[in-house]
């Protein structure tokens, strides 16, 4: 065997020790610490349903979806439970719609939190007392179903006493006789009681999902609906002082609506008393001082009664919900009567002149003292989609920001005072043809989409016009927001200055 040979046969015997030596590190030594450090997170998770590298059959990734909690907590046991893929459900101590927020955070915690570390590997029954398991202050014992096979597997937490030291909490888990600590904040998201995880916004409904909602009040009915265009409408009835009511329908201000199912959602339950027809009778739901029908999408409709009870000087509201889901009698503040406590002329809408801007392509402007001008759109296949033209007194183009700066204000007048309704003598308010400026809308049809006539300036208010508009009323409007109208046909004209518009350059 030559030289060259007898290095190459010792070379190749190095490098199989040297690759030994490393299979042995990663096989014998790196996977184990990897596997063990697995392990060690999957033990210290408060719950872990699923088994340390689980595959389903597959190979796909294994999931869990819990289905079923019970948390023993505030001297009562209360049950979660809930089908795959649905909503949670409170079923024990009695069956109700959960707090969602509360159930969501008893979930994630179960799902995410880690015990600290280990606190007493073998606790005798003395240690058991001073961590405070002998009598445990809550438990909590979740189940849920794990991979494609949907096997149920459970796990129980059983919870002591406060460590003062650093505010975590002793547990023990599924019978193991090591005591662990947990994060002090677990407490505060799987200590709840029933009334913690039942739903307390009896009150709260999407507003795009609800359809009408009729008010029969001590003081006030009335109806709130949905028109063809989805606005609200409202449907009351005026009784004058002689003569008999008359039915009014009219648009509803969309601000105020939202702003009452806004209040509505922010009203909670302060407590849940037993419910059965003596209770009813005794807290005055029999004969209420508001009873409220929802009709929602699909034509489900949910009754709610609220009546103001007062046993004693302090007085309570109590709450009745009816609904295909079943009843709640729930204890609330006294302000959940407020929001539909109203009267309908106040839920009107204070557009002094409501109309769709994209309809109008002809307005008219009078002026006291000028002759009328006239804006006309443009068709649409003339040019561009929104292009106008002043047609009299002379006509010219337009100046297009102008006229749609002129709609914006027009439409977005709003009344702040009914001054007169159903006026005879509209001079009285400086609208008659001598005085009053108008702006007059109209479609491409010829129909005329409302008149704005503009008065004189209201002695209550300095910055307050006299306004009559599409209702058959004198308002107040703040009359600021009028700064922007034209007063003479050449605010409207997009033509050049007579000078051509040249400045002086100066000296």
């Amino acid at each position: 065997m030559s030289q060259a040979t007898r290095t190459l046969v010792t070379l190749a015997a190095l490098l199989a020790v040297a690759a030994g030596v490393g299979l042995y590190a990663y096989y014998g030594v790196q996977e184990k610490d990897v596997a063990a450090e697995k392990q060690k997170e999957h033990d210290t998770r408060l719950f872990s349903p699923q088994k340390v590298d689980e595959k389903n059959p597959d190979g796909g990734t294994v999931t869990t979806e819990f289905v079923k909690i019970v948390v023993v907590a505030k001297g009562e046991t209360s049950t979660l439970e809930r089908e795959p893929g649905h909503q949670w459900r409170l079923t024990a101590p009695v069956s109700a719609n959960v707090d969602k927020l509360s159930v969501d955070a008893l979930v994630s915690q179960l799902q995410t939190a880690k015990f600290k570390g280990v606190v007493d590997e073998s606790p005798d029954d003395a240690a058991l007392g001073k961590y405070g398991l002998k009598s445990p202050e809550f438990s909590v014992e979740a189940t849920a179903e794990v991979g494609d096979s949907r096997e149920r597997r459970s796990s129980k937490l059983v919870a002591g006493i406060e460590n003062t030291f650093d505010g975590s909490i002793f547990m023990q888990r599924n019978g193991e006789k090591q005591v662990f600590a947990a994060e002090g904040g677990a407490r505060w998201a799987l200590a709840k009681s029933s009334f913690d995880l039942r739903d307390k916004e009896l009150l709260a409904f999407d507003e795009k999902q609800v359809q009408s909602i009729a008010v029969n009040a001590k003081i006030n009915k009335f109806t709130l609906a949905r028109a063809a265009d989805k606005s609200w409408q409202l449907r009351w009835q005026v009784t004058p002082k002689k003569g008999p009511a008359t039915p009014v329908i009219e648009a509803a201000d969309p601000t105020a609506i939202s702003g009452i199912f806004g209040a509505m959602k922010g009203e909670k339950a302060t407590g849940f008393p037993a419910d059965s027809a003596e209770a009813r009778a005794a807290f005055g739901l029999e004969k209420p001082t508001q009873d409220l029908t929802f009709t929602l999408e699909g034509e489900q409709t949910v009754r709610v009664r609220i009546s103001s009870f007062e046993p004693d000087a302090g007085g309570k509201t109590y709450l009745l919900r009816e609904s295909d889901g079943g009843a709640v009698l729930a204890e609330m503040n006294g302000s959940a009567l407020s929001h539909l406590e109203r009267n309908p002329a106040d839920l009107r809408d204070k557009s002094v002149l409501p109309f769709k801007k994209d309809e109008v392509t002809r307005a008219v402007f009078h002026v006291p003292g000028e002759p009328d001008f006239v804006a006309e759109r443009a068709p649409a296949d003339a040019g561009t989609a929104d292009s106008w033209r002043i047609t009299a007194p002379r006509a010219g183009p337009a100046k297009v920001f102008k006229i749609a700066s002129v709609l914006w204000t027009v439409g977005s007048l709003k009344a702040t005072k009914v001054v007169d309704s159903q006026p005879k003598d509209l001079a009285q308010y400086g609208m008659d043809a001598a005085r009053g400026r108008s702006v007059a809308l109209f479609a491409a049809d010829g129909k005329s989409l409302g008149t704005l006539q503009i008065g004189k300036t209201a002695t209550a208010s300095a910055n307050a016009v006299f306004l009559k508009g599409t209702r058959d009323e004198v308002v107040e409007a703040d009359g600021t927001r009028l700064a922007d109208l034209p007063t003479r046909v050449e605010d409207l004209l997009d033509e050049p200055a007579v000078d051509g518009g040249a400045k002086d350059a100066g000296p």
